[in-house]
């Protein structure tokens, strides 16, 4: 996961992940089948052990809107390291003709998108966001400039530049 994620599917070569695996080339392929099967695996674990891990800083938490804050602070310190987001890393290098990278992002999209959307229909049930906007719109937004701060990172902004424009997005809803 760390050599893709690191270097990108493209410019991992067998070599690369004979290194980081400690296993030969056959050995490699009987373990895990080609490369973008393995690829595939490691975009997987790394999608899973994102949002395990973000969402367990959540916990204990109770106020709605305290726990989108949270949630956006964990996401945009943990992208804000050179190898930046392994899906969105993916998205820009693969999503586009790459079938099953596709699919695989738009599911774990939707999984992150769904549970955004119940934060966001609490806060507002809870009257800490005030905004009338439906959830999916709000989830929407959050999610897309998530996104573009964490392509950003890697070259264009700093995270701080990027963590203050999240905060302010959240700001403008309450």
């Amino acid at each position: 996961m760390d050599a893709f994620w690191a270097k990108g599917f493209e410019a991992t070569s067998m070599a690369d992940l004979c290194c980081c695996t400690g296993l030969h080339k056959g050995s490699l392929y009987q373990a895990f089948g080609d490369k973008h099967t393995l690829f595939m695996n490691a975009l997987k674990h790394y999608a899973d052990s994102e949002f395990h891990a973000t969402t367990a800083v959540l916990e204990g938490l109770t106020s709605p809107l305290e726990i989108i804050r949270v949630l956006v602070n964990k996401i945009c310190d943990d992208a804000t390291g050179e190898k930046g987001c392994m899906m969105i890393n993916s998205m820009v290098e693969l999503a586009p003709h790459d079938p099953a990278v596709k699919a695989a992002l738009q599911g774990f999209g939707e999984q992150r998108m769904n549970a955004v959307i119940e934060m966001i229909t609490a806060a507002q049930e809870a009257g800490e966001i005030s905004v009338k906007t439906e959830p999916y719109k709000l989830a929407r937004q959050l999610m897309m400039t998530m996104a573009g701060g964490a392509a950003m990172v890697k070259g264009v902004l700093a995270p701080a530049e990027i963590k203050e424009t999240m905060n302010e997005l959240i700001d403008s809803w309450v």
